[in-house]
């Protein structure tokens, strides 16, 4: 008579088992770095690492298309970034207009800047740019202080300079003002994006 404890057992399949475990080291590893790297990219953070500061000269505006907005550097080198959606438009949700600069050549411009050149804000002036948004017919000087009328500004975000130069605008939080008579910028309640 045959005894089964005398019959070698089945061995488990040791390659499987080691393979296995590789591949979910592999895996884990792979995850894991996909979310270092996703992390580090600023992703969802709201934070937008743009050029090197330097790139942007003193008194002008540069218009950042994937993130809708425009980067303004002032004669004395500080940045704002402005929204090119303005209050009226974002409250619309049927029809939107964005702002644009007007371009250099346009001759309706001198006229513009002669009517409006005693609403330009302090660091607009000597500035020859100018922002329209057709929907409504509002116009904006180059730091986004409404000009033709009292109302809204283009709203800000905050900026700043990373440890290697970089301009980072902060698309996550917005500054929102109005013109109010003499007072170029009042506080106000953000509307929704």
């Amino acid at each position: 008579m045959i005894e089964h404890d005398d019959l070698p057992s089945p061995r488990p399949p040791v390659f499987l088992g080691c393979f296995t475990a590789l591949a979910v080291l592999v895996f884990l590893f792979g995850v894991g770095s996909c979310l270092v790297v996703y992390w580090e990219s600023g992703a969802d953070t709201g934070k937008v690492r743009l050029e090197l500061a330097e790139a942007y000269g003193p008194g002008t505006v540069q218009f950042v298309g994937a993130h809708n907005l425009y980067i303004a550097r002032l004669p004395g080198g500080a940045f704002l970034a402005l929204a090119d959606l303005d209050a009226a438009n974002r409250a619309n949700p049927a029809r939107r207009c964005r702002v644009y600069p007007i371009p250099a050549a346009d001759p309706a411009l001198p006229a513009l800047l002669d009517r409006y050149r005693g609403r330009l804000s302090t660091e607009a002036r000597g500035s020859t740019l100018l922002f329209r948004e057709d929907c409504y017919g509002a116009l904006y000087d180059f730091t986004g202080i409404r000009i033709d009328a009292d109302g809204p500004n283009l709203d800000r975000y905050p900026t700043s300079i990373d440890a290697d130069g970089y301009l980072v605008v902060d698309t996550s939080r917005r500054t929102c003002t109005a013109r109010s008579g003499a007072d170029e910028a009042v506080e106000r309640p953000c509307t929704a994006r």
